[in-house]
């Protein structure tokens, strides 16, 4: 619910609100704690991973913070292996999305990475990939 709050309003006011993020990632946090230590032992490390990982690209200015931000939330409710999976995939179809913006349009264009960060999440959460 909190991904496509997320695309909504990024698509539509051009900025991931931390009104979705936030909760999502407390939810996520709580969530694993209610399965028990070792989940929300992994939970931690698969945020922190997270962010070790994409302050890189968010300080070349690859990406936002809001998106920085929504993949926390994102990594909160998934294992080590699907975070990994979900992220590889969020910047392959933002690749695959950018090449066709570059072919068709011809023209530089902001990209609404949350699309990405939710079509990855739905294919690793329903097994696709």
């Amino acid at each position: 619910m909190f991904l496509g709050g997320a695309v909504f309003t990024d698509l539509y006011k051009d900025k991931i609100y931390n009104v979705w993020v936030i909760p999502g990632l407390l939810t996520g946090l709580i969530l694993a704690l209610s399965q028990g230590p070792d989940r929300f032992l992994n939970a931690l490390t698969g945020v922190g991973a997270t962010f070790l990982v994409l302050m890189p690209v968010y300080l070349v200015k690859g990406i936002a913070a809001g998106d920085v931000k929504l993949l926390l939330s994102t990594a909160s409710f998934l294992s080590f292996q699907e975070l990994y999976s979900c992220i590889l995939f969020s910047f392959l179809i933002a690749g695959a999305i950018s090449l066709v913006i570059i072919i068709f349009k011809r023209e530089k264009k902001t990209l609404h990475f949350a699309v990405p960060v939710l079509l990855s999440a739905v294919l690793v959460l329903g097994g696709l990939v």
